[in-house]
Formats: structure tokens, sequence, C-alpha cells
């Protein structure tokens, strides 16, 4: 009988690919030199919910250690867990999948999980295609697993989908844990953070999970999905309290703040950076933001509490692209918001995105243009890919660009599908024909020459420049 009490379990990444495994951003990080690796705080937050419940846990992350699936196995042996976790990608879920089917050939009762961003429209399509799958967590997951943990009745767990004998039962769906305060701090202690870096300075990094949820509706965002439209931040005292911990428990002083929207509420974000400043943190940390969330006093502020970055979705660089993105942005605040942070001191990265439906040659030129003339600290240009549950996703279907069902293994790094206006083959070399025209200007190698005196970061910079440069040559 599988639905029963654990006592041990094993949370594991696959060793499938080096992934940002975050709900709203599965980013492959192969020619993606602005992105870092991440830990993996899914499993981590369950980790912490399953300790607190009395389960023993073991957490892996096999890409970012570079092990393999003879590592997976012999690991799995040597533990005999009770239950095992996966954290998947769309992109890699064929891949993952190996994972399930090792262990029930190892053990037939060991219970296998998953959760995902994946499941909230493909959690029944998941189960019926990877028989040795028995539970798939929709939604916010911390409560859910433990319900599962402690043998709760599967058919009484809220936001479970799960295989019952020949039978596949969906249960109705959790509603967003409102207080997020009441989630343990993640469980580092489990995990080695060595591997987890901060690029520029080699030193160690970590995410912080700042808040939740979104009220912008971009189309191809699963921020709304997985989050919710309503932002629920923890409260200032919560979240320092945990960065104490990692300073002072695990010597780690470079964070992420990692929000759907950091900046969404002002009033919160002087609060928090007012409190690291009352409790004489030596931190640094980088966070998102939309542009017209910002203003010259939180950014005054954010840099005297250690905010070092920001990265900002801009997307394109075509209003009319924008305005079908129902980004929800005035084009004209862009420049200046970019500018802003610089005054202030505070590097900017700013995201675009190539090959939505309505994408064509000179939208793409208007963008790679306007990329060049911001001219942020940083730039990074993304493929988008279709998630199911984004309107992005139900538009590919309605224009013939996806079968419905389809999931394609190209992501973010190389196309996914065709636009109205470009085929794949004309889609592939543009990013690297972008990322070309904004980093070999003599203007930007100059600067990052004279903003870096530091000798470990300027090496630093340059094996990530020449790491660069050789992707975008090939």
């Amino acid at each position: 009988m599988l639905q029963r009490t654990w006592k041990k379990a094993f949370l594991i990444v696959p060793p499938t690919g080096k992934y940002i495994r975050e709900e709203r951003c599965q980013t492959p990080l192969e020619e993606l030199h602005t992105v870092a690796l991440r830990p993996p705080m899914d499993l981590l937050y369950m980790g912490a919910v399953l300790e607190r419940a009395g389960v023993e846990c073991r957490i892996a992350d096999y890409p970012a250690h570079n092990r393999g699936w003879d590592d997976f196995v012999e690991d799995l042996q040597n533990f005999q867990p009770d239950a095992l976790i996966l954290s998947i990608t769309t992109p890699t879920l064929e891949d993952d999948m190996i994972a399930a089917a090792k262990a029930k050939s190892i053990d037939p009762g060991i219970v296998t999980v998953t959760k995902g961003a994946h499941f909230i429209k493909l959690d029944t399509a998941a189960l019926d295609q990877y028989p040795p799958l028995d539970v798939v967590m929709r939604g916010e997951y911390e409560e859910t697993v433990v319900e599962l943990a402690e043998g709760k009745p599967w058919e009484d767990i809220a936001g479970i989908t799960y295989r019952n004998g020949s039978d596949i039962r969906r249960n109705p769906d959790r509603g967003y844990i409102q207080d997020i305060d009441s989630i343990p701090f993640p469980a580092r202690s489990l995990i080695d953070n060595s591997v987890y870096i901060r690029p520029d300075t080699g030193e160690l990094q970590t995410t912080i999970v700042a808040s939740r949820g979104c009220p912008f509706p971009c189309v191809y965002c699963l921020a709304p999905a997985v989050s919710g439209s309503k932002t629920r931040n923890r409260t200032p005292g919560n979240v320092i309290a945990e960065l104490k911990e990692c300073v002072d428990r695990h010597g780690i002083r470079n964070f992420l703040f990692r929000s759907d929207l950091f900046t969404a509420n002002k009033r919160w974000v002087m609060a928090l950076c007012q409190a690291i400043q009352k409790e004489g943190l030596d931190i640094q940390w980088s966070c998102n933001s939309r542009i017209d969330t910002l203003n010259e006093e939180m950014l005054r502020e954010m840099k005297k509490a250690g905010c070092w970055l920001i990265a900002f979705g801009v997307e394109s660089g075509d209003p009319d692209m924008l305005e079908k993105m129902r980004k929800q942005l005035q084009f004209d605040k862009i420049e200046p918001a970019v500018k802003l942070c610089r005054r202030t001191g505070i590097k900017s990265s700013v995201y675009f995105l190539i090959g939505l439906p309505w994408e064509s040659r000179e939208t793409f030129n208007r963008t790679k243009e306007f990329a060049r003339k911001l001219d942020p600290d940083f730039i990074e240009f993304f493929y988008s890919y279709p998630f199911h549950g984004t309107e992005f996703y139900d538009i590919a279907v309605k224009e013939g660009l996806l079968r419905d069902g389809e999931l394609p293994k190209a992501a973010y790094n190389h196309p996914a599908l065709p636009t109205l206006h470009l085929t794949l083959e004309e889609l592939e070399p543009l990013r690297k024909e972008a990322l070309r025209s904004f980093y070999l200007r003599p203007r930007f190698i100059l600067r990052t020459l004279m903003q870096n005196p530091s000798p470990k970061i300027l090496k630093n910079y340059m094996v990530y420049g020449i790491r660069q440069l050789r992707d975008l040559l090939r």
C-alpha cells in the first residue's frame, strides 16, 4: 500500500541538465552566461517542512555536481527512502521521468512524487504517459507534501492528482498559502552550498524567496497561474531572520531575492531595506523589477541596503509587440529607469524575448537596436517558450504554430516554435546576432574593464566573456 507514513524522503534534481528549476522560470544554463546556477529552492522548502514533520530527508542536485544516473541508483539503494520527490521542468520532463522508472525497478513500493508548473494543465496526461509516477502535486506544495508524508488518504489531499490502481484521480485545487511567514526557512543544511556562486565574484550565493504572486497579465508568463495575481510578501522581519541564518550558519553574504515582482510594494521594499541597514548586515543582493515600479528614493534605499543589480523584463523594443504581449508597460519609461539605476550606482540587467507569434525580422531589428540604445550593464535574449497554462500557449495552438499537447524540448537558448512571420531556421541565428551586436561593442568592453578594478572580478568577467565569445562565434 503506497498510502503510508514516510520515514525517509529522497528529494532530487535529476541528472538531466543544468536548469533553473523554478515554477515560472525553467531556464537551461547552457549558453546563458548571465544566468547563474541556483539552489533547488523547491526541494529545500519541501525538505524543511518534511524535517519539521519528523521525516529524514536527503537532497541531491545531480547536475550541480556533474553526477549521473549511476550515482542516483547508488544513492537510492544506500538510503532506501519511502518516497522519491522529483524537481522537473517541462523541456526535460521525459528525461526526468527516468528517475521514477529507475526507482520503481529498485523498489516497487517506493512512492514517486513530482511537482511543477507543468502539472497545472498536464497532470493527468503525465500520469497516463509515465506509469512509474504515482503522485503529481499541483500548485504550492509545502502543505501538500506534509499531508502525503503523514499518510493522509490521498483522496482527501487537496492539490494532487494520483494513480489509484488503473485509474487516475484528480482532487480539487489547494488554495495559496496566505501567511508565507509560516513556511520554515529552506533546509540549506541538506545541500552543498558551495556550488551555487555569484559569477562575478566567485562568492557563495543563495536565493531568498521574498514574495509570491504578480498582478500583471503578460501572455507568456506562468507567474499568475503558479502564484496568483495577488502579491503575498513575507514580513521584513521574517526575511531578515533568514538572511541572518544564511550569514551566521552558512557564511553566505550574496543573495538573489526571488519574487514574481520584488518591487511591487514600495512601502515593503523600503521597510526591508531599512531593516537590513538597522541590523548592520554586510550583504549584497540582486532582484527583479518592472521598469514602472521604481523611483529614485527606492533605488537609493536599495543601494544602501546592498543591492548591486536589478533585472528587468523589458522583452521588446517594439511598442506594438509589448501591447500584444499585454506587458502593460509605458515604453517611454524604459530608458529613464535604466539611466536612473546607473545614476544611483546599481547595475541593470535587461531581458528580451524573441519568437512570440507576432515576431518578424522588423520587430526583432527594432529590439536589437533598442538594446544598444538602452545600453544597460548586461542583457540577455531568450527565445519564448509556450508553457501550458499561459495565454501564449493558447495563441500558438490557435494560430497553428504548435500542436495541442506538444512539448518542445528547445527552450530559451534555441527557438521552440516558429512565428507567424519567421521559420525556426530564420529564428535560430537571431539570439546570437543580438548578443554580438551588444557585447562586442568597444564601448561595452571598455566600460566593463573600467568599472571592475578588482583583479579577481576582472578575471571572472574575462572567463565568462571568453565563454560568451566562443558561443557567439560558434
